[in-house]
């Protein structure tokens, strides 16, 4: 029980310290944090459905649906019927919407490029190991 303790313990610190990176990122691009991933996620993905944004984001469909109605207002995304199913509507961003992606995700590369230098090199090979293996352990967590 200790080690999941302890386990339990650091991965709450990791991610208070992820969270306050992805604020810092968020307001340099002039977005929420919540809108710097929505931006991420179609940048990433490509043309989403407000329902899949909502599940991947892992929040409900009318806070996805408030968070959009905020991005397509400054211009980064755009809403569209979509092409297999003319009752969901597809999002995408726009040129706009993909320099504000970008803008972000280079923000977020530069911090957490800086968290690595600071591990010694002897301890990336196995810190990134286990980061990639705690990745497809959380993607196949329902």
């Amino acid at each position: 029980m200790a080690d999941q303790d302890r386990f339990a313990r650091a991965l709450l610190a990791v991610a208070r310290g992820l969270g306050r990176i992805a604020r810092e990122r968020a307001r340099a691009g002039d977005v929420t944090p919540q809108q710097a991933e929505t931006l991420q996620l179609i940048a990433e993905r490509g043309a989403l459905s407000t329902s899949t944004l909502a599940t991947l984001l892992g929040i409900d469909p009318s806070t996805a649906s408030r968070n959009l109605s905020g991005l397509e207002r400054a211009g980064l995304i755009a809403r569209q019927k979509g092409s297999d199913d003319g009752r969901q509507t597809d999002v995408r961003l726009t040129p706009r919407g993909r320099r504000a992606a970008q803008n972000v995700g280079n923000g977020a590369t530069a911090a957490l490029a800086s968290l690595l230098d600071r591990v010694p090199r002897a301890e990336r090979a196995r810190m990134l190991e286990s980061l990639e293996l705690l990745v497809k352990i959380l993607d196949q967590t329902p």
